[in-house]
């Protein structure tokens, strides 16, 4: 019995010693070829790529980092709190292995083994890395074996800190939340340096199941993991008994705003200017140190606007659109493309194609100027069909609300007279708006038929806005600008916008001779049967202006400026809806003239366009272009020297 059990011990000893070493062998051809494979492998943490944008007054409102809109932290800058709790949680020989943890791996196989399917997890830290820059999330043998290969490959050239602080900036945290800094920020309002025990915990809980564990959707399962956290950093004798206690039972308040993503840091601008930033190849050599952008946004401007759109906006699905210029420089202040950018990053200012409708008007006076009329020029308004290459048109006004006597050009301005205009346009012929469009900047195929003097044809409400900027610096046409410098992080100087004299496209007599009969849409004088279009919001300005409001049935606009500030809104629906209610009708009026009043207010400004040396001012009626009946309105009307009515220039050159 004995003999026979030796026998047995024997060939148990040999089989032992051949099995091991054939699972030595093993071993070593699996190292051998991960070795062979890590060495031919060639992978990389992406160089981080950041932006920092700057309001004009130096205020940064931006970090841009890797194609997002984050904030980079460097892992100094993070709490120990924060690297403890993802290491207990996550990787606790995060710092002893070379990428894979064996150990993990083993017990993660027999529980995998025991359960049947790919359940149990054993990804190291350096492993999920990996698996967010290069990889997908499936649970599948060719990905896990890609996922080891890499980790060894990264772990082979990069040091722990390294990784550590590229895995923090990379996770996601839900709600469209990507990194440890902008987390921090995002449920709690503070940097990732200052997070508590507590607090730190919460965050490390999520990237598990960013959806399954977010303490704004599912509180109660961030609680139970939170715990877990704080309960695995006491086991690793990291937190005290004290402190677990106190962590254990800390409620913090949880936020939930997206620092890029709220209005107040102007979403719609920062993508014009990344944009921007992102085409210029010369700024590319630097990017991955880091830049500073300076812009042109008036934060104050902007805020003031988000704050009227908030109150008047009415309660349905209407959109708003604003754009802002500085006339004299072209720097563009605020743009704002929709009423929420969350749920809509979509431009309304920059992409959306719409009817202007009768803010097209100013420039078809201007033309009208041009070629021999004056402010006093009259053309009767009333019921018309106009008959163009044999074929009838018949255009109305507003309500079809029409004087049925002569008025001039200043009534017509200040009415919206579509019956004037359409005059005006034959009279000149209907090419001479398009070139004059054309030459304005309006791109496009611009038709010259004779809607387009109603504002019939489409463009973007920045396109309107530079052509009115040529309006309101003069006949001057500066070219429009978001961005004023930029610098290396460090501050050295990469580029530097040289200011320009700008082309001039109008004369500048004709454009202040516009620009004054302009601000007569405010005057509620000027009215025989309709009021002037924004008479009902004169109340609400301080300063002069001058403004045209332009409507159709899907849309509704103004623009008005002087000569340090021009600001143009549109409203309407996304669907083209008719916009029937006048909440509908009338916010975007309400907006435009308290935020343009508030805005000269706070920068003291009253000032308006120097009157040049060949214009003459005449108290006369402005409605009928006419001397004024006893008692009736006067005010004075302004008039080129060389252009003066008959009846007038007698008197003035008796006067002379």
């Amino acid at each position: 019995m004995v003999i026979y059990l030796k026998k047995i011990l024997k060939i148990i000893l040999k089989t032992s010693r051949i099995i091991l070493a054939i699972i030595v062998i093993m071993v070593s051809l699996i190292t051998i070829s991960f070795a062979v494979i890590n060495y031919k492998l060639s992978y990389d943490i992406p160089q981080v790529v950041n932006i920092e944008l700057y309001d004009n007054q130096n205020n940064k409102y931006l970090s841009y980092t890797n194609g997002r809109k984050q904030n980079y932290v460097k892992i100094e800058n993070i709490s120990p709190n924060i690297i403890n709790a993802f290491l207990s949680i996550e990787d606790k020989r995060f710092y002893q292995h070379q990428g894979i943890d064996i150990v993990r791996i083993f017990g993660a196989i027999l529980s995998d083994i025991k359960a049947g399917s790919f359940k149990e997890g054993a990804s190291t830290i350096t492993q999920q890395y990996v698996r967010a820059l290069y990889l997908d999330n499936n649970k599948t043998i060719k990905r896990k074996l890609s996922e080891l290969l890499i980790a060894m490959n990264i772990e082979s050239k990069y040091s722990k800190d390294e990784i550590l602080e590229g895995y923090l900036n990379t996770i996601y945290f839900d709600h469209g939340i990507y990194g440890i800094e902008d987390a921090s920020i995002y449920y709690f309002g503070k940097k990732s340096s200052e997070l508590t025990i507590s607090e730190a915990a919460i965050l490390a809980a999520i990237p598990k199941g960013p959806s399954i564990y977010s303490p704004i959707k599912n509180p109660e399962n961030n609680t139970e993991r939170k715990n877990l956290i704080l309960q695995e950093l006491l086991n690793d004798q990291i937190i005290t008994f004290d402190q677990f206690n106190i962590a254990l039972n800390d409620k913090p308040n949880i936020i939930g705003i997206n620092p890029h993503t709220e209005d107040e840091a102007a979403p719609y601008f920062q993508d014009m200017v990344i944009k921007e930033v992102l085409q210029m190849n010369f700024i590319g050599d630097y990017l991955y140190k880091g830049i500073k952008v300076y812009t042109t946004l008036d934060t104050e401007l902007n805020n003031s606007l988000l704050k009227y759109i908030k109150k008047y906006h009415p309660n349905s699905d209407i959109e708003i659109a604003c754009y802002a210029v500085e006339p004299k420089t072209g720097a563009v202040l605020s743009v704002i493309g929709g009423t929420n950018y969350k749920t809509s990053s979509f431009n309304r200012a920059t992409n959306s194609k719409r009817q202007p409708g009768s803010t097209i008007k100013p420039f078809l006076y201007l033309t009208a100027l041009e070629n021999g009329f004056n402010l006093a020029t009259t053309f009767k308004s009333e019921k018309t069909t106009f008959y163009v290459n044999n074929e009838a048109y018949s255009p109305h006004n507003y309500k079809s609300i029409y004087p049925n006597q002569d008025v001039s050009m200043i009534y017509a301005l200040a009415t919206s007279d579509n019956i004037y205009a359409m005059k005006t346009h034959l009279f000149l012929g209907e090419e001479k708006l398009a070139d004059k469009l054309k030459s304005f900047g309006v791109s496009g195929n611009i038709p010259a038929i004779p809607s387009l003097a109603l504002g019939t044809y489409e463009m973007t409400l920045q396109e309107l806005t530079n052509a009115y900027q040529i309006l309101a610096n003069n006949g001057v046409q500066q070219d429009s600008y978001l961005i004023s410098k930029i610098t290396t992080i460090d501050d050295e100087p990469l580029y530097e916008r040289k200011n320009t004299s700008g082309k001039r496209l109008a004369d500048e007599t004709d454009v202040y001779l516009l620009n004054e009969a302009m601000t007569k849409v405010f005057d509620p004088k000027v009215s025989i049967n309709i009021l002037p279009t924004c008479a009902r919001i004169s109340s609400l300005i301080s300063h002069k202006l001058s403004a045209k409001t332009g409507s159709t049935d899907t849309d509704n606009l103004i623009v008005g400026y002087n000569e340090n500030i021009l600001l143009s809104i549109w409203t309407g629906y996304d669907d083209n809806q008719k916009i029937n209610s006048s909440e509908d009708t009338s916010f975007g009026k309400q907006i435009w003239a308290r935020t343009i009043d508030k805005y000269l207010d706070s920068k003291n400004d009253n000032s308006w366009y120097k009157t040049p040396e060949n214009v003459v001012k005449v108290l006369m009626n402005p409605i009928t272009g006419f001397y004024s009946s006893i008692n009736g309105y006067t005010d004075n009307v302004y008039f080129r020297k060389n252009n003066i009515p008959w009846f007038i220039e007698l008197l003035y050159k008796k006067e002379e």
